[in-house]
């Protein structure tokens, strides 16, 4: 059962990768890009979720209910942006009318690899996301207020 507004910790155990040290793979996992590949199916083998995989406009369906969509995006040492992947990065346009809308149909899945192998995991609906953050982005100084 998924509780809102809460904080999980887990630690991963078991990182490698063929000879790479604990080190070199920790520092790759870091990066959200490489990150997500990884933590959404874990995601989902830990959580009452299905994982849709694909770049769709969500990550995930709650089992229990499929009209529930929930959208995975990480905490860095950047901060957090949670507006859609289409409007982040370089030559990207952020419409913040498209991202309002989208962001308040779903529930989101901030996951904190700050600390890797630790993970911390919140799920907190979009609109109660806009009400702190309305440009979709967190900020690294709120990491500690946001997981607490």
């Amino acid at each position: 059962m998924i509780i809102l507004n809460r904080t999980y910790t887990h630690v991963i155990e078991n990182v490698g990768f063929g000879g790479l040290s604990f080190d070199i793979v920790c520092d790759i996992l870091k990066d959200g890009r490489a990150f997500s590949h990884f933590i959404e199916p874990w995601i989902a083998n830990n959580y009452p979720l299905v994982h849709i995989s694909g770049c769709k406009s969500y990550d995930f369906e709650d089992k229990n209910d499929p009209r529930i969509k929930y959208d995975e995006k990480t905490f860095t040492k950047n901060g957090c942006k949670f507006m859609p992947s289409s409007m982040i990065g370089t030559g990207r346009k952020f419409n913040n009318e498209v991202f309002q809308e989208k962001t308040k149909d779903l529930i989101f899945c901030i996951v904190s690899n700050i600390n890797f192998p630790e993970i911390k995991i919140r799920f907190i609906k979009g609109e109660t996301l806009l009400q702190s953050y309305p440009k979709g982005e967190i900020p690294f100084s709120d990491h500690i207020k946001l997981f607490e």
